[in-house]
């Protein structure tokens, strides 16, 4: 009787185990339907169902109701075929029904023009007659959305019916050139496909904000440019990873893109840790809009010192088409803990692109970023940051929270270990810009003594300058020219030996607490094909080692 009860037990195991299997295989079908996001894929939207409407609170220009035709003071604006409608529910969907928004893919042999009717810019004039046009106070004359190209009302009928993108066509996808596809349960859609148009040295440009950066002019950027470009070309970090951006660099194998990165050097130093990743066979060349507080490689690569909403965008769009591609050195950083109890604790590893720091100068910097974590309204001004990094500077004079550093850490530079001073701060620089535009290794407060050779720098040779900070008001001195840093050397090798208590790091911005013991080792990591805005800059690349990106 029980060897009978085994038997029918074990008969009824495969009865079981099968549909626990298919249950198994359906959850996991049903998971790689829901969540396409885990794919990296260039995400899109369906533009012929609606606009994308951002609230504006008051018009700085006379604007009209695109549906109604009457004057509004405040309303919806469609970021991507610049629209205008009032407050009211009926308008906005008779506009989302009837006037068709900035389309993101084309069955259309050639790109034809998207006219958009008012609301001109200021100063437009008629590509056709060469007047004035869009100053009647109506809702008149035509925009395309693509070349930007405004027009008379009776003049459009002059206008060849295919559109040329403009002024920027080398860096805008054409929409006839874009296949999208339906992914998931809920319908997204994905870009599939996209095909090279028949224009002279195209680049296209992918556009990379972040919109938390600096004074948050994000959002705004997002609006003109996707004005500007195709809509599908600008990526928000916030919302998707990068990684999904810069797929179209898988999507156009053969061609080389362009990335314009809006935001500070932590975003910059995201953007280029994701291009790393994608393992791309041509990877992008890399251009700045700096929208972060000190914004030092910005700096440097001629990019400007901070975005102001005065800045033209098709001037920053011209700069990039004549910029100079260069390589910039990157950092591998790796902090490795001794066995505590008998087990091993994880090594954690980092990539500077800029600089990096221990001690008052990362201090203060996480004091900033913990203060800008509780009350992030008080950070919504590049110069109101300034005042802050000013005002927990002042305050570490008097405290001195980093003293005696130089008995916490061993410093060892291409294997010879440095005897230190008393100091409370040492910077590695990757780049001759810190602090917000100080350039503290080419400060002379005498003359060079003989044989001196500190001050030839550059982010491309392969070599790092290392220098110490005596205190928080050293380093104030150091902004203003007032005195040198201690000279500790330039090396390719960096190993560092953290022996006593906590002190603070920070890498290219990133600030956190690091405690002893512990061991950082700092080696060369790779290049970023980078674009330089200037022929001023403190490369030294030799266009041999350009042969890989180029």
């Amino acid at each position: 009787m029980e060897l009978t009860q085994e038997l029918t037990v074990y008969s009824l195991i495969p009865y079981c185990i099968i549909p626990a299997v298919a249950v198994i295989v359906v959850t996991i079908n049903v998971c790689i339907l829901c969540f396409p996001r885990l794919t990296f894929k260039v995400p899109a939207y369906n533009s012929r169902k609606k606009h994308r409407w951002c609230h504006i609170g008051v018009f700085l220009q006379a604007v009209y109701c695109s549906v109604s035709g009457n004057h509004i003071n405040e309303g919806l604006y469609c970021d991507c075929c610049g629209i205008c409608v009032s407050y009211s529910l009926d308008l906005i969907r008779e506009a989302d029904t009837e006037l068709i928004c900035k389309v993101l893919t084309s069955c259309e042999d050639k790109n034809v023009h998207h006219w958009i009717r008012g609301n001109l810019p200021l100063c437009s004039v008629c590509d056709v007659c060469g007047e004035t046009c869009g100053v009647l106070p109506q809702l008149c004359d035509l925009r395309c959305v693509w070349c930007q190209r405004t027009v008379h009302d009776n003049c459009v009928h002059n206008v060849f019916r295919f559109c040329d993108l403009g002024s920027n066509s080398s860096m805008i996808v054409p929409p006839n050139c874009v296949k999208l596809e339906k992914v998931g349960i809920k319908s997204n859609y994905i870009v599939s496909r996209v095909s090279e148009p028949p224009i002279r040295d195209w680049h296209p440009l992918i556009v990379i904000a972040n919109s938390k950066s600096g004074n948050n002019d994000g959002n705004d950027l997002f609006h003109k440019f996707r004005t500007l470009l195709h809509p599908l070309q600008v990526i928000d970090i916030n919302r998707v990873k990068p990684e999904r951006g810069l797929e179209w660099c898988r999507l156009l194998p053969d061609t080389r893109l362009r990335v314009l990165v809006c935001g500070g050097d932590g975003t910059i130093g995201c953007v280029l840790s994701a291009i790393d990743k994608l393992n791309l066979r041509l990877p992008p060349e890399v251009a700045i809009l700096p929208l972060g507080t000190g914004n030092d490689l910005s700096r440097v690569l001629g990019w400007g010192p901070g975005y102001t909403a005065d800045v033209q965008l098709n001037d920053v769009l011209k700069d990039i088409k004549t910029a100079e591609a260069v390589l910039l050195d990157r950092w591998k950083v790796s902090i490795t803990y001794p066995k505590r109890y008998g087990m091993s604790r994880m090594t954690k590893e980092l990539v500077m692109n800029s600089y990096m720091s221990v001690g008052v100068d990362a201090l203060v910097c996480m004091k900033i970023h913990k203060q800008r974590k509780s009350w992030p309204k008080l950070f919504g001004s590049r110069i109101f940051n300034k005042m802050w990094y000013m005002t927990y500077g002042t305050k570490d004079v008097l405290e001195r929270q980093c003293k005696n550093l130089h008995q916490k850490l061993k410093l060892t530079l291409d294997g010879q270990e440095q005897k230190l001073p008393e100091l409370e701060g040492v910077v590695i620089l990757n780049i001759s810009s810190w602090g917000g535009g100080c350039e503290p290794w080419l400060i002379q407060s005498q003359a060079p003594s003989e044989g001196h050779s500190h001050q030839i720098t550059s982010f491309s040779d392969g070599l790092f300058e290392v220098m110490g900070i005596y205190s928080s008001f050293h380093c104030a001195q150091m902004q203003n020219g007032l005195a040198e840093p201690l000279r500790i050397g330039q090396a390719k090798h960096i190993e560092m030996e953290i022996r006593l208590g906590k002190v603070a790091m920070q890498v290219d911005g990133e600030p956190w607490e690091l405690e002893s013991p512990a061991s950082l080792d700092i080696s060369h990591h790779n290049t970023a094909c980078m674009l330089s805005n200037t022929t001023d800059t403190d490369m030294d690349t030799d266009q041999s080692d350009l042969e890989y990106y180029i």
